[in-house]
């Protein structure tokens, strides 16, 4: 979390975060890895996540990721206390993260405009399913919702086979992701410009995978392309890029962009003299249709090649080539992996629940800095005492007549 002088590179960016799902909380959890103060409220129901599986000890594993790093409290936003209470904690926040569906914080009079009325001075992503605009915006929508209305399911899977959709929550990643990016984004402008008052993000969760796409739109806008599932393999992008299996049952991918990257993996794999002869006339200069049928060519070699060896001979080849290829890993090699090791992407977290747990490291990283995971997900109101008598000089008696009423 520090660095030399004992700062984390977002230490003193303070995080107000209401999210009770997992994109826009990804978000502020990425900020907290980084040193960035984050204050995650939560309705005196719990989010939805701490009802997840896998469950620890009783305890959902999810929200130990997603709640990593932060204090949290409950405060229920929609009773006019709570309202109160909330709108004193604004002004001492430099962002702010939600994800409720577009209308809900203006229902409860904490929309941007309120937040601004009661001294805020921040930015504030809004993350939902299909954006604050737009005729579809009051629809509800999850990451499986987005992953199908971006085109990116229409892409996954195998010619003859169904869409298939991700096995992470691959659509709320990358809009945390985005969202993250978005509010250093407006940070660094109210920084130059000195300007004041609530700046939103606007992150669909759509929108954020649509804009991975490479080629999608272009493709059908160029060439009346509506590009379909080509399971593992990237041919029809003039690409070398499949998985392969061994004589002995490992599987393992290859990738090439342009020539010389094709040289190197077909050289690993002992291609004809022909096959060089004709990466060599330029035929990746060729026609749309010339460049397919080469890499298709490609792909046969390397495939009947891989069946003939055992892991450690195609390894031991595709090394030598300086081929770019990898073994497809499964968690538990992941745990083994001195690469793994050495870029610390996996931590041990120690957490009151559940001991000494595995987690996933920080990204990205930074020469110079040591940023650490302070604890895992706190239990629900496990700072409640501490924050509320920090922010608001509450003792243990107000506490209880505020959740006696519902508030907290």
């Amino acid at each position: 979390m520090t660095d030399a002088q004992g700062r984390g590179i977002l230490s003193g960016v303070k995080v107000l975060d209401v999210a009770h799902a997992y994109s826009a909380a990804l978000s502020a959890a990425l900020l907290a890895d980084l040193g960035a103060e984050v204050l995650c409220i939560e309705h005196p129901s719990g989010s939805p996540v701490r009802q997840t599986t896998p469950k620890s000890q009783g305890q959902a594993l999810w929200w130990k990721n997603m709640g990593r790093g932060k204090r949290c409290m409950t405060l229920n936003l929609g009773t006019p206390r709570g309202r109160e209470l909330f709108l004193e904690l604004v002004p001492r926040f430099d962002l702010m993260v939600e994800n409720f569906r577009p209308g809900t914080l203006e229902r409860w009079k904490l929309g941007p405009t309120d937040l601004e009325a009661a001294g805020g001075n921040l930015s504030l992503l809004r993350i939902s399913g299909y954006g604050q605009t737009g005729p579809k915006k009051n629809r509800p929508g999850f990451g499986t919702t987005a992953e199908a209305f971006s085109g990116f399911a229409h892409l996954n899977g195998f010619p003859d086979g169904p869409p298939v959709f991700p096995s992470i929550a691959l659509a709320d990643g990358v809009a945390a992701t985005f969202g993250a990016f978005g509010l250093m984004a407006a940070m660094n402008n109210r920084l130059r410009t000195g300007r004041k008052g609530v700046d939103v993000v606007d992150v669909a969760l759509f929108e954020a995978l649509f804009r991975l796409s490479p080629v999608q739109v272009m493709a059908y806008d160029q060439l009346g392309l509506d590009m379909k599932r080509p399971g593992n393999s990237l041919m029809s992008l003039g690409l070398v890029r499949n998985l392969y299996t061994t004589r002995d049952g490992t599987h393992f991918v290859v990738s090439t962009v342009g020539a010389p990257t094709i040289r190197r993996l077909i050289e690993s794999a002992s291609a004809p003299a022909e096959l060089l002869a004709e990466l060599d006339g330029g035929v990746m200069r060729r026609s749309n249709a010339d460049i397919q049928q080469f890499v298709l060519a490609c792909d046969r070699l390397v495939a009947q090649w891989a069946l003939m060896h055992d892991w450690p001979h195609v390894e031991r080849c595709l090394q030598t080539s300086d081929a770019i290829y990898e073994r497809v890993y499964s968690t538990a090699d992941i745990f083994e992996d001195e690469q793994y090791r050495a870029r610390e992407d996996v931590v041990k977290v120690q957490d009151p629940d559940l001991g000494e747990v595995r987690m996933s490291g920080i990204v990205p990283k930074f020469p110079g800095y040591s940023h650490t995971i302070r604890h895992p997900g706190p239990t629900l109101g496990q700072h409640n005492s501490e924050l509320y008598a920090e922010y608001f000089g509450f003792d243990q008696a107000k506490l209880d007549a505020l959740r006696a009423e519902g508030v907290l």
